[in-house]
């Protein structure tokens, strides 16, 4: 007695209706979610914040100054210093400054000075201090061989 076996017929349509129903699905929780967001968002009435109200200031106290006030004195330009211009070409000397000599301390000669601090591991203030004329006393005598490898 010979039996033969058949294959059992596996309906796709199940399947891929099963995947219908769940990708539908998604898309509605997708569509409720987004309506949702929409519903609470546009629900606050007014899309700009409120910001509280500040009562007036009231200017009633009787007080009245004793002096006048007087509008600033204009900024009067800085006169050029000899010592800036002998630090100004310290520095171009070590390549710490590329600018003109100017003897007015600017951007450039507050950054040179930063530069120098940091190769001397001072503190990077931009200003000039006993620490920092050390310092650049040094390099000029000694050189910066912060580069040297």
């Amino acid at each position: 007695m010979s039996t033969t076996t058949t294959p059992a017929s596996t309906s796709t349509t199940g399947t891929t209706r099963t995947r219908k129903i769940v990708a539908f699905s998604a898309a509605g929780v997708a569509v409720a979610g987004i309506v949702t967001g929409l519903v609470i968002g546009f629900s606050s009435g007014s899309t700009t914040p409120t910001t509280p109200q500040l009562a007036p200031i009231s200017h009633s106290t009787g007080y009245v100054p004793s002096h006048s006030v007087t509008p600033a004195k204009p900024v009067t330009p800085v006169a050029p210093s000899a010592a800036v211009e002998t630090l100004q070409k310290e520095l171009g000397q070590l390549n710490y400054y590329e600018g003109p000599v100017t003897g007015v301390v600017n951007a450039q000669t507050t950054q040179a000075i930063t530069y120098l601090q940091r190769d001397a591991h001072l503190p990077q203030t931009g200003t000039m201090n006993a620490a920092t004329q050390a310092a650049l006393a040094n390099f000029l005598a000694n050189g910066n061989n912060q580069m040297g490898g």
